[in-house]
């Protein structure tokens, strides 16, 4: 069953958005559009697309355009924003080798991590919406109160003074502060905690 088109017109949806930002010159709709590509429902988490890229980039000269070629060159890193033309033949030449994309521990460790992220739905509009949100949040020190309520919860007794996003109990030369020894030291022989 195909997913469910979304309407970005609609603003009395209150259930989860699965529309994704749209960057310049990508597709508005069709099987390769963003908002299909990078939301949780998405055909990709299921592909190899480490294979994808091997062909994308050995089938360089045959499979794009060169508007197409100038297109993905200029979404690449800025080191690797080469536009050479090959000598012989006037065109682009790719700036990534099929040997580094096959060899790369870095490409190859992204596109697991990048197809989870998409699984986890974490480029649809109405996550990225809500991370943009609660990093402002964070900054303004709005979850403060319910960081120290959280690490007091999970690690007992009061607090104060300790960092609740850094956390601490430690002392300043890195050893266990009074607190974290107190803690230690309420440790019965077999693992249990005293009193508790």
């Amino acid at each position: 069953m195909p997913p469910k088109k979304s309407n970005p017109k609609s603003k009395k949806s209150k259930s989860k958005s699965t529309t994704v930002s749209i960057p310049p010159g990508a597709p508005k709709s069709g099987p390769w559009s963003t908002s299909r590509i990078l939301n949780s429902s998405s055909p990709i988490t299921d592909k190899d697309i480490h294979s994808f890229l091997v062909r994308a980039v050995s089938d360089w000269s045959t499979s794009y355009t060169e508007d197409e070629k100038r297109a993905l060159i200029d979404a690449l890193p800025p080191r690797l924003r080469v536009h050479d033309i090959d000598a012989s033949s006037g065109t682009l030449v790719c700036p990534i080798t099929p040997d580094f994309v096959l060899g790369d521990q870095h490409v190859k460790a992204a596109v697991p991590k990048f197809k989870q992220h998409v699984a986890d739905g974490f480029y649809e509009k109405g996550w990225q919406n809500r991370a943009r949100a609660a990093m402002r949040e964070r900054r303004e020190g709005r979850f403060d109160a319910y960081l120290q309520e959280q690490v007091e919860a999970s690690f007992g007794g009061q607090t104060e003074g300790v960092d609740p996003v850094g956390g601490g109990g430690g002392g300043a030369d890195g050893t266990m502060g009074d607190g974290a020894r107190a803690s230690a030291s309420a440790s019965s022989d077999d693992g249990e905690w005293k009193g508790r």
